[in-house]
């Protein structure tokens, strides 16, 4: 996982300072568990957007509106991935972005579960207990001073 990340800082960022041998740059594992957890939701939703376009027809039938569901999909992908990449190039704003980029999508989740596809699921409580805990682990990774530090302008 760390030799992906390290390839993709440094075809995104070819000025970016090589550390050590002049081969690998290593992160702090806060920031890999940052990129990790932004890249699995991003893959959530594509699998999102996989699905309403497979199931398109179906989806209409029971009236789940599948342009909706693509959409929303396509959006948070490219949001997420943007994050993703703000976050392994140790932009300064990574952490104000993580931060909203986190919230929002949990507001949106919780609109989204509740009003636009109400579902009779009894698991509301265990969603609730899960998503909450995540945006919690997500937002204090994100203002640990191990991230803080690698964000700092004097680091980069």
């Amino acid at each position: 996982m760390a030799k992906w990340i390290t390839i993709i800082i440094h075809s995104a960022n070819p000025t970016h300072k090589r550390m050590h041998n002049h081969t690998h740059t290593n992160l702090p594992t806060s920031i890999t568990i940052l990129a990790f957890f932004a890249t699995c939701i991003a893959c959530w939703n594509m699998i999102r957007a996989y699905s309403a376009l497979s199931n398109w027809q179906i989806l209409s039938e029971f009236r789940a509106n599948p342009v909706y569901i693509l959409t929303t999909a396509c959006v948070w992908i490219l949001t997420w991935l943007w994050l993703v990449r703000t976050i392994l190039m140790g932009i300064h704003y990574a952490i104000r972005s993580g931060l909203a980029v986190a919230g929002v999508y949990y507001l949106w989740y919780w609109g989204d579960r509740l009003f636009m596809q109400p579902s009779p699921a009894p698991n509301l409580l265990f969603s609730a207990i899960v998503s909450t805990v995540l945006l919690a682990i997500f937002s204090i990774i994100l203002i640990i001073p191990t991230t803080r530090a690698f964000f700092n302008k004097e680091h980069r």
